[in-house]
Parts: structure tokens; C-alpha cells; sequence
């Protein structure tokens, strides 16, 4: 099993990233231009129990752009840090 400080392994977080991660949520997030990020489990079948555990139907991403104070639905589902930055800079 991955813990969550590895989740991020291998990844550039930007600095300007607000680290939002809280123990009782269900993946580490960090925030930006009113934007939350998650970050999922490097490993598929972690990523895959997850969602089941959860009850929703597996939709393969490693982050999740949300709106920050209001959650609700994934604005961008991604494999990418990259496209991830791109989405979360470009729509301020």
C-alpha cells in the first residue's frame, strides 16, 4: 500500500500550491487560483479500490481539478501535472 506522502513522489508541485491535504479526506489536495487539486494513488489498483470504496464508477485519473470553495464536480480529470497547471493558470 502507497501512503499519501508518496502520492506526490515523482511530481513538481508548484511552490505556490497551498497544501490543503487533511487527514480525513480521501485523497491530498493542494490549492491555487480558487482551484482545488487531488491527487490520486500512482498505482492502479489503489486508484481503482478507491473508487469502488467510494461507490463511483471507475474513472482512471491520477488529479482532479474542483472548484476550491465549492467542490462539486471534476472541472479536469488527468494524467497530467502539466495540463493540470495549464488549466489552473490559464483560468483565474
Amino acid at each position: 500500500m502507497i501512503t499519501w506522502d508518496q502520492y506526490t513522489e515523482g511530481y513538481n508541485i508548484p511552490t505556490e500550491w497551498t497544501d490543503t491535504s487533511w487527514g480525513n479526506d480521501e485523497l491530498p489536495s493542494y490549492e491555487t487560483n480558487g482551484y482545488k487539486i487531488w491527487v490520486n494513488s500512482p498505482d492502479l489498483a489503489e486508484r481503482k479500490e478507491s473508487q469502488e470504496h467510494l461507490g463511483l464508477k471507475f474513472v482512471d485519473y491520477i488529479f482532479a481539478v474542483t472548484e476550491a470553495e465549492c467542490g462539486g464536480e471534476d472541472l479536469l480529470t488527468t494524467m497530467s501535472l502539466q495540463e493540470v497547471i495549464k488549466f489552473v493558470s490559464k483560468n483565474k
